[in-house]
């Protein structure tokens, strides 16, 4: 199975809530380079699930313009604060062996972690605008390997 991590683009720093704060100019810009280049990867996506925090949709439209095709779902279960157990238990119940995730930190970077090293404490950050393909046979801690990591 291979899991593509994708943190949001850079986002305003003030807005009426968290979860309303919008994609800065740059941030738009940073996301539709990381696409052009992961573009270049011919993924297959059968799974798209967004975060329903604005930035998180805007990031996941840009990527839209290089991958139409994509469907994104969106699930509470990946806002910032979500909890990574209850998502990798979600994944491995899919029906899908290519699985996008479009989400924040700490979540993200805690989830490869996770997914990786099989404890939070090693704090692999995740910037913004970035995706971490993973590759992971059975979905549990420590099971994942990093096979590319495309930044903006």
């Amino acid at each position: 199975m291979l899991i593509y991590l994708l943190r949001h683009g850079v986002a305003e720093e003030k807005a009426a809530s968290d979860s309303a704060r919008e994609l800065t100019h740059e941030g738009a810009m940073q996301t539709r380079s990381m696409a052009d280049k992961f573009k270049t990867h011919s993924p297959i996506i059968e799974k798209a699930i967004m975060s329903p925090y604005q930035r998180a949709r805007q990031t996941a439209a840009e990527l839209r313009i290089d991958f139409p095709e994509l469907d994104f779902d969106v699930d509470k279960d990946i806002e910032p604060s979500g909890d990574v157990y209850a998502i990798m238990d979600k994944i491995e119940s899919l029906d899908a062996k290519h699985v996008l995730l479009v989400s924040h930190n700490p979540f993200l970077s805690n989830l490869l972690a996770v997914m990786v090293d099989g404890t939070m404490e090693t704090n692999r950050h995740i910037g913004n605008s970035t995706l971490v393909c993973v590759s992971i046979d059975f979905v549990a801690p420590g099971f994942g390997n990093i096979l590319y990591t495309i930044e903006p």
